[in-house]
């Protein structure tokens, strides 16, 4: 009990859809049904006649996505000459049936093959190579600042993955990653490729409140004076950990993180406190048990607000009150960035160091 107390004051003051198709009746494929998360994308692409299943009536939306799939499907979407036909890959003859998609992507500049000359079409697609083969075919050429943790300027996939971001193609996953080396299923191709022809399914970034591990984050509490988050540049699964510093030379880790739930922080290989739940809108609660015990009670009290501390002005800034009073800011970006209880001041966000990136 006092080991989850103490969580509790930690995290406060020293960090401190379902549902009917659309589009239509529904999918004629045997394996799909309403309950599946991309339902609706794939009834449409069905009703459009751009994907049409195996000949036991199948879709298999869980199985991976081949080249040669992703192929026929951006071919027809696109009304690609299908012909079957000779190429310029050695693996992929005229009598394969992806061959005149794939004929007719490589003129559209779509498709470029490997080195050794082949296509391997029966490769499965990554996430990133979805970027790259969306954003050429639908000419995407707008981009924005991509938010996801795990890509970087120095892949080939990375301005494809900044396009699709910006012709809002995808969300990434809640922990701030894009995975652009996971395997692409066939439900989740068609739900990129439905977003890129149909506006009813695009999808915004979600906002995260997870901080950039680049910069380094000073803070000034009432009670323990003034101390640093650095990102610790180790391996924690899932989780981003911190270094924290006092002014004393003391020393502990933090970790935090940002799924379904919502916003999370905690102690390493020890419990972990929900601060921000999701959906993040006004009248949102959520409790902090322990056992049969309820130790604290929020609710989100406003969205959107601007508010100034010592590291300067940030808008778009959550408040979360709990029974007690005490009521905690949160921001894009930032996490916790302000606690105060009645008139006292007891956390804020005062300086933040971005190291210099050489151009």
């Amino acid at each position: 009990m006092k080991k989850a107390s103490f969580l509790v004051l930690l995290a406060v003051l020293v960090f401190s859809g379902f549902g009917g198709s659309a589009f239509g009746a529904g999918a004629t494929f045997s394996d799909l049904t309403e309950e599946h998360r991309f339902f609706d994308e794939m009834v449409y692409l069905e009703e459009e006649g751009i994907i049409t299943g195996f000949p036991d009536g199948t879709f298999r939306p869980e199985g991976v996505v081949t080249r040669g799939a992703v192929a026929i499907m951006i071919g027809r979407a696109l009304d690609l000459n299908g012909e079957q036909r000779a190429t310029k890959f050695t693996d992929v003859g005229p009598g394969q049936a992806a061959s005149g998609y794939i004929a007719s992507a490589v003129e559209k500049g779509i498709i470029q093959g490997y080195p050794d000359g082949t296509y391997k079409p029966n490769e499965t697609v990554t996430r990133g190579q979805m970027a790259i083969f969306l954003s050429r075919a639908f000419e995407l050429t707008v981009e924005v600042d991509a938010p996801f943790k795990d890509i970087s300027p120095s892949m080939i996939s990375y301005p494809y993955i900044k396009r699709i971001i910006a012709e809002n193609l995808t969300q990434g996953y809640p922990d701030n990653t894009f995975r652009p080396n996971d395997k692409v299923t066939r439900a989740q191709f068609s739900a990129f490729l439905a977003r890129a022809l149909n506006d009813d399914f695009k999808v915004e970034l979600p906002v995260s409140y997870v901080k950039d591990i680049d910069n380094i984050y000073y803070y000034h509490s009432s009670e323990n004076g003034e101390f640093s988050y650095v990102y610790a540049d180790e391996e924690y699964p899932d989780w981003n950990l911190w270094n924290v510093n006092d002014e004393f030379g003391g020393s502990y880790q933090m970790v935090e993180r940002q799924d379904e739930e919502g916003y999370k922080v905690g102690a390493p290989y020890s419990e972990y406190q929900l601060v921000l739940a999701k959906p993040v809108e006004i009248g949102t609660v959520w409790d902090i048990e322990y056992g049969d015990e309820i130790l604290a009670s929020y609710v989100i009290t406003s969205t959107g607000l601007t508010l100034t501390t010592p590291a300067g002005t940030f808008t778009d800034v959550v408040e979360v009150k709990d029974k007690t009073g005490l009521v905690t800011y949160f921001a894009p970006n930032l996490g916790m960035i302000k606690a105060v209880n009645g008139e006292e001041t007891l956390l804020e966000l005062t300086r933040i160091i971005v190291p210099f990136v050489e151009q």
